[in-house]
C-alpha cells in the first residue's frame, strides 16, 4: 500500500484495527472533536483518514517501511488499543530526525495541539514524546493533575 500525501496542514490517521467499526467511529470522533482551550480558539484536529484492509494489524514499525506518495513527517495511528481507550499513536517519520519510528500515544483532547504544532513546525516530535507520562501517553504539558 502507498500512503497518500495528506492535504496541507493535515495529518494522516491510519486505521490498523478492523475489529470494531463502532469503536473506530468513536475514535475518529474523539480525535477530531473540539475541546476547550485556554489560549487559542479550538477547531478540532485536522486529520485525513486512511482505511485499507491490508493495513489491519500493522505495527508502527511496519508503517515506517510503507512507501509514500509524498513527504510525511509523522503519522497518527488508530490501533487495537485506540479502539479501547481512544488514545492515538503518533509515529515519527521525519527523515531528518535520528528517531524515525519513535512513538508515543496521545489522549484525544491533545490530538489537535500535537498535530497542529507538528504541522506548522512550531515544535518537534521529540518535545511531545519526551513529555509523555511514564506510561507513554501525552496528556498535555504538565501531565495528569
Amino acid at each position: 500500500m502507498l500512503l497518500p500525501e495528506p492535504a496541507d496542514m493535515t495529518t494522516l490517521l491510519v486505521r490498523t484495527d478492523y475489529s470494531d467499526d463502532t469503536a473506530w467511529q468513536a475514535a475518529v470522533q474523539a480525535a477530531t472533536a473540539v475541546y476547550a482551550a485556554d489560549d487559542l480558539e479550538p477547531m478540532g484536529a485536522s486529520v485525513q483518514l486512511v482505511e485499507a484492509p491490508e493495513l489491519d494489524g500493522l505495527t508502527p514499525n511496519d508503517l515506517v517501511l510503507l512507501p509514500r506518495s509524498g513527504y510525511l513527517s509523522c503519522l497518527a495511528v488508530a490501533d487495537a488499543r485506540t479502539m479501547v481507550d481512544l488514545t492515538i499513536v503518533l509515529v515519527d517519520l521525519n527523515e531528518f530526525s535520528e528517531q524515525v519510528g519513535r512513538t508515543f500515544r496521545v489522549v484525544p483532547q491533545e490530538v489537535e495541539s500535537v498535530t497542529g504544532n507538528l504541522a506548522i513546525a512550531n515544535m518537534d516530535f521529540f518535545e511531545f514524546a519526551d513529555s509523555a507520562d511514564p506510561d507513554g501517553v501525552f496528556r498535555g504539558f504538565g501531565g495528569t493533575p
